[in-house]
């Protein structure tokens, strides 16, 4: 087949959301230069005409393009990279299932002029199934000391074509509307792949990890423990603490605030300790509609970028029990 029918059966956004966390904003995605470092995003993907450009480097381009520059590769390479992804095999062309989120992110509903929207779709509730679980590859995890009950509910397992680990990432209501993954590739900072990624773009996200999982626990408590990610969530259910959620992120966003209002219960921060809860603004308006306390490390339990959860159930249990009120 011709390079250019090959990147075209290949959706730019799909392919690289596997390296930038892109947001779309009227039919264009944002998101912050995987080339070079910066805090404001500046890197712009179109699937109309189906093109990049990066303002921060000045590279833009298609697909084939994106290639070349992200892997540093020769045009051979470049052209099996694709191939690959996009199932070719040899010169005969065996086009892979067509993703769920590839089909139903094409199309947006108009947009209210000055709101977000969640472009994010519901995904089949058997997504999982096509992904393998084996215990050898999930032992990353494992010997961290995530329980194999708490892989197995969350439904963590393995995705062979990009070697990580993968879990379903729900909304409120219990519906696949992304895929996380965390790469096995020992060498993934000199390959520059993202160790944390998100196998759909998100529109503006919607949800919080776990709380679907965890509804019953949460409601029974009356409290919503939030940590920034997933596996904080694995670790604690292991942990036997299952009134537990992740923001997937460092800031609570309006749709967050939103169902946390919506669900009354007393939220308790546990972020990452580099994060400060009270620069946050909208954690600063949930106050005025449910109790809000956060974890404090004053006592430099942690090391500078840990996650609450990171030097053991011990300490995160004294850091709990010392939490304060967000006044």
């Amino acid at each position: 087949m011709e390079l250019n029918d090959l990147i075209q059966s290949v959706d730019i956004v799909e392919f690289i959301s596997q390296f930038v966390d892109l947001e779309e904003k009227n039919g264009e995605y944002w998101g912050l230069s995987c080339f070079k470092d910066e805090k404001t995003p500046s890197f712009s993907v179109r699937r109309d005409p189906p093109l990049f450009y990066d303002y921060s480097s000045g590279i833009g381009g298609n697909l084939y393009t994106f290639v070349k520059h992200y892997y540093n590769c020769s045009n051979k390479e470049a052209v099996n990279i694709i191939k690959k992804y996009a199932g070719v095999d040899g010169e005969v062309f065996v086009r892979r299932e067509k993703m769920a989120a590839t089909v139903t992110c094409k199309k947006f509903s108009k947009k209210i002029k000055g709101v977000k929207q969640n472009s994010s779709k519901p995904l089949p509730d058997n997504y999982m199934e096509r992904y393998e679980y084996s215990l050898d590859k999930l032992s990353v995890w494992l010997k961290e000391g995530i329980s194999k009950e708490s892989i197995d509910k969350f439904q963590v397992k393995y995705d062979a074509f990009s070697d990580r680990i993968v879990y379903p990432i729900r909304n409120v209501n219990g519906k696949i509307v992304n895929i996380g993954g965390r790469t096995l590739d020992p060498n993934w900072k000199e390959k520059k792949l993202r160790k944390y990624c998100y196998f759909f773009s998100w529109g503006t996200m919607n949800t919080i990890y776990g709380l679907s999982e965890n509804m019953d626990s949460i409601q029974d408590k009356k409290e919503i423990i939030l940590f920034e990610g997933c596996k904080s969530v694995l670790l604690a259910d292991t942990w036997g603490i299952h009134n537990c959620g992740a923001i997937l992120t460092s800031h609570l966003n309006p749709n967050q605030l939103r169902i946390l209002i919506k669900l009354g219960c007393r939220v308790v921060f546990a972020l990452d300790k580099d994060v400060r809860i009270r620069e946050d603004k909208h954690i600063q308006k949930l106050k005025q509609y449910v109790n809000v306390e956060f974890l404090w490390d004053y006592e430099d339990l942690l090391n500078e970028k840990d996650a609450p959860v990171d030097q053991g159930q011990k300490v995160f249990e004294h850091l709990y029990d010392k939490r304060l009120v967000l006044r």
